[in-house]
């Protein structure tokens, strides 16, 4: 087992590196693009999030689609606050 300092350091430089592709590929994106689709994104998430919830307690949601809904709705939300807050 390798000393926790270093298995730190080593997670560190990863997540470093993994956020500076995440950025380069966002930054491919023109500003005005990437500002209407990060709105478009957070629209969606938001809209379907907000269906998934009265669907879930009063019209009998399937368990596979209220989990399917709900993450569509995280991961378009959480892709519209990332194209949004980019600065590039």
């Amino acid at each position: 087992m390798a000393n926790p300092v270093i298995e730190y350091h080593l997670r560190q430089m990863f997540r470093r590196e993994a956020r500076k592709i995440v950025s380069n590929i966002i930054g491919l994106i023109p500003e005005p693009v990437r500002k209407i689709v990060g709105l478009i994104l957070l629209i969606v998430g938001v809209v379907t999030l907000l269906r998934v919830y009265p669907g879930m307690l009063f019209f009998e949601l399937t368990d596979q689609m209220f989990f399917v809904a709900f993450f569509f709705g995280i991961f378009s939300s959480f892709l519209g606050i990332l194209f949004l807050r980019h600065k590039g």
